[in-house]
C-alpha cells in the first residue's frame, strides 16, 4: 500500500471520527431536550392538577354571601380598633350577592380598613358604599376629606410603598381574582381616586 494510500486512509478515519462525534453530540442535545421536555411536562401536569385541586377545593368553600352584612361587621371591628378614622357606610336596601369564601372576603376588607386607617388624616371619613352594577357587585373606598385628587387611599397599589403594603395589596388582588374579580384604584361620581372591588353578582 502506498503512503498515499495510507494518508487518504487515515484522513477518511478523520473525518468518520468527526462524523459520528458530531452525530454523538446532537443525539446528546436531542435526548437531554427529550428529557428536559419530559420534565417541564410532568411539572406542568402536576401545577395543573395542584391548581384544579385548590379551584375544586375553592368551590366547596365558596357560599353566597350578601356583601352589607360582611361590610357592617367588617367596619364594626374598624372602630373598634382604628379610632383614627371616621367610617361612612351606604348600603342599598336589597341584598348584593356573590358566591365567594366568606372569610376571604373578610380578610380583603380588613386589609383595605387597615390600610386606609394608616394613611388617612386623623379624624378624616372613609365612606364605603356598595351596589349591584349590571353584572357585578360593587364595593367603593372614598377619603371624603382629601386634599388632592390622588390621594393616599388610592395608591395603596403603588409599587413604591412599604414591603408590608405590597404583601397586603397583593393579597388583596389574589383574593379578588380568585372570585373572578379584580380591585382597583378609581374615582366614583366624579370625586377624588379611591378604591374600587368588583366581583360578578349572584342572582336569586
Amino acid at each position: 500500500m502506498s503512503g498515499a494510500q495510507l494518508q487518504s486512509g487515515n484522513l477518511g478515519t478523520v473525518i468518520a471520527g468527526v462524523i459520528l462525534l458530531g452525530l454523538g453530540g446532537v443525539i446528546g442535545t436531542m435526548f437531554s431536550l427529550f428529557v428536559a421536555n419530559l420534565r417541564q411536562g410532568a411539572k406542568a401536569r402536576e401545577s395543573a392538577q395542584q391548581a384544579h385541586e385548590e379551584a375544586r377545593q375553592r368551590l366547596v368553600q365558596s357560599r353566597a354571601q350578601d356583601i352589607r352584612p360582611l361590610l357592617d361587621a367588617a367596619f364594626a371591628e374598624a372602630r373598634a380598633d382604628a379610632q383614627t378614622i371616621r367610617v361612612d357606610i351606604r348600603l342599598p336596601q336589597e341584598a348584593v350577592r356573590v358566591f365567594a369564601i366568606e372569610a376571604e372576603l373578610r380578610e380583603l376588607l380588613a386589609k383595605v380598613t387597615d390600610y386606609a386607617a394608616s394613611v388617612m388624616r386623623t379624624g378624616s371619613t372613609l365612606q364605603v358604599s356598595a351596589h349591584a352594577d349590571g353584572q357585578q357587585a360593587v364595593i367603593h373606598w372614598r377619603d371624603l376629606d382629601a386634599v388632592d385628587a390622588h390621594p393616599p387611599l388610592a395608591r395603596f397599589f403603588d409599587s413604591k410603598l412599604s414591603a408590608a403594603v405590597a404583601a397586603s395589596a397583593r393579597a388583596c388582588e389574589r383574593i379578588a381574582g380568585h372570585h373572578g374579580g379584580r380591585i382597583y384604584s378609581a374615582p366614583r361620581e366624579g370625586g377624588v381616586l379611591g378604591l374600587t372591588l368588583r366581583l360578578p353578582l349572584l342572582r336569586a
